[in-house]
């Protein structure tokens, strides 16, 4: 292990569990020296390593040739006293889920209709292959799956489903192209590509990073400590469940759009069908829910996906909901219009509608959130602080990992904070300057055009505030928005056209504040203009790759360096 943050601490530490063999180069600092909850048992010296060796390992003054040859000798060490391996210590246990002794008596119990039922969805394999790690799994043998494999439902014909249900599976290509194009962006899958490493499985840690960017309400909620929050982690817990198909905890790209396309169908089901979900359809009254969702019949097939998708991730109302959410969305898809590939591309760098304010609050509260996880809490605050040299000093490298933390954490928050003032005082600034040190003499109405653009930026900001959804609200607001972009280039056009004494008849302070002014944000609006033309091209790509994935021509599990989609977004 070599330095680290949280994420691999937590790996070491259920690698540790199941009886890996942990070297630890404590010398490169960070979870490898300690930090972040890593498994202190890791850090003592094991049999197989000699004291001479192990302390190559934590001596920052030793020379690093040195150290290197310390690990290749401890690690040939372990491979000659574990010629099988090591880390299998919960597979060998016969009370495990995941032991390979209890697949045989699980398969056992269940009855025959079961099995029956269950052999219906996948196709016609051995047991040991329904049972055997993905194969693109980096370290198999740490995730053995808990269940029989179910292939994901098919999709329903366009003209079978409803017109809900196709508008529902149409405003999901947004979604489905933002998610391909962050699949593809994720730095370990960028760095596999890379090198041409083996596609990577994601985990839960990576599957809730992309849930957390398709639906940013639902972040927020899990946030909170009341019930909303323990509904938002529910969701994140069912989307992941369907996802992974056969319980390892670890699911392709394909397994990954079905699990998020579930959690979109469910918010849209939830939101189309309020009166018709008013009471828990029994199991034989859900064919007629089933029908009127649909406007049509529908098969007795579908009805038994449903009910095995519910019990699939869980019991009760909440999950016969979920489930139905997934088949409600579970559409074949159609090309999406350049429209909406236009929306995916402005989506990519705007998430959602909300307002300014809103926006920096919600990322201000994010990094505060995210401070703990990042930094370990001091003694004082029920922390813990790892002693060298057996506890006789506090070690100086773990202090100031923690203070370079701290410090980036208050940077951060003060760049939030005056970002969240700034359009305010931005504005406010502009109309002050028009308003004192203008001159009626100036050939062009320059002090006014100030006042204006700071005028109007402020009704936007407080029309954004108020607007509560309504129509009405929305459409003044982008209309004000579209005359706000205009104003710096006229005042561009003015200050360009004015000679160097005008500069003393209009005033220093507007003239120079002017050219200035007019000229950064119309640079910068050309600036968002060619990322946004930018963006449209990447999303048009990972659109193209979408249309050959659902004709059948490309699979997402084989998404890879031998995509263009990929490529393009990479070398972009």
């Amino acid at each position: 292990v070599l330095e680290g943050g949280p994420n691999e601490a937590a790996q070491v530490k259920e690698a540790f569990r199941r009886g890996a063999q942990i070297i630890p180069v404590v010398r490169s600092g960070g979870a490898a020296s300690g930090l972040f909850n890593f498994p202190k048992e890791a850090l003592a010296k094991p049999p197989f390593a000699s004291q001479e060796q192990w302390q190559l390992l934590r001596d920052e003054a030793a020379p690093v040739p040195s150290t290197a040859e310390a690990v290749v000798s401890i690690v040939e060490e372990v491979l000659r006293e574990f010629p099988d391996g090591c880390g299998r210590r919960s597979m060998e246990d016969p009370a495990s889920p995941s032991s390979p002794a209890s697949w045989k008596p699980l398969l056992e119990r269940a009855s025959p209709e079961d099995l029956h039922t269950a052999a219906a969805s996948v196709p016609s394999v051995g047991e040991a292959e329904l049972l055997a790690p993905k194969a693109s799994s980096a370290t198999p043998f740490l995730f053995r799956p808990s269940r029989i494999r179910t292939e994901i439902p098919p999709a329903t014909p366009r003209n079978k489903a409803a017109c809900n249900r196709r508008q529902a599976r149409d405003d999901w290509n947004t979604q489905e192209i933002l998610l391909d194009w962050a699949v593809a962006r994720y730095p370990g899958r960028k760095v596999r590509q890379r090198f041409d490493l083996p596609k990577p499985l994601a985990e839960l840690s990576e599957f809730r990073a992309h849930f957390n960017l398709i639906f940013p309400s639902l972040e927020i909620q899990q946030w909170e400590d009341n019930e909303t929050a323990e509904q938002a982690a529910q969701q994140l817990n069912f989307a992941f469940q369907c996802a992974d198909r056969d319980g390892d905890g670890l699911v392709n790209v394909r397994e990954m759009h079905y699990g998020l396309q579930c959690a979109y169908g469910y918010e849209r089901l939830t939101s189309d069908a309020v009166r018709q979900l008013a009471f828990t359809p029994a199991a034989d009254r859900l064919q007629d829910l089933m029908e009127s969702l649909n406007e049509g019949l529908v098969s007795a097939a579908e009805v038994q996906g449903v009910l095995r998708e519910a019990k699939m991730i869980g019991e009760g109302r909440p999950a016969l909901l979920w489930a139905l959410g997934a088949w409600y969305i579970n559409v074949e898809r159609s090309n999406s219009p350049w429209i909406q590939v236009l929306l995916a591309s402005v989506r990519r760098w705007i998430p959602s509608d909300e307002e300014h304010h809103g926006w920096m609050l919600h990322a201000l509260a994010k990094a505060t959130m995210e401070l703990p996880k990042t930094l370990p809490l001091p003694r004082r605050l029920g922390g813990e602080l790892r002693k060298a040299n057996g506890g006789q000093r506090e070690e100086t490298a773990s202090r100031a990992s923690q203070a370079c933390v701290l410090m980036l954490s208050v940077l951060i928050h003060m760049f939030y904070l005056c970002m969240l003032i700034f359009p305010s005082l931005l504005f406010g600034l502009l109309i002050f300057l028009g308003s004192e040190h203008g001159d009626d003499r100036c050939p062009y109405d320059l002090d006014a055009l100030l006042v204006w653009f700071g005028a109007l930026g402020l009704a936007v900001l407080v029309m954004d505030c108020a607007n509560d959804g309504r129509l009405g609200i929305s459409i003044g607001v982008y209309i004000l928005k579209f005359f706000l972009a205009l104003t710096p280039l006229l005042g561009m056009a003015w200050t360009h056209s004015l000679r160097h004494k005008d500069a003393d008849i209009c005033g220093p302070y507007v003239f120079w504040t002017s050219k200035w002014i007019w000229s950064a944000i119309a640079s910068c609006e050309m600036y968002v203009i060619c990322l946004l033309g930018w963006s449209f091209h990447v999303a048009r790509n990972h659109e193209r790759f979408l249309r050959r994935a659902a004709s059948g021509e490309d699979d997402l599990v084989d998404l890879g360096p031998e995509s263009p989609v990929t490529n393009d977004a990479l070398v972009s």
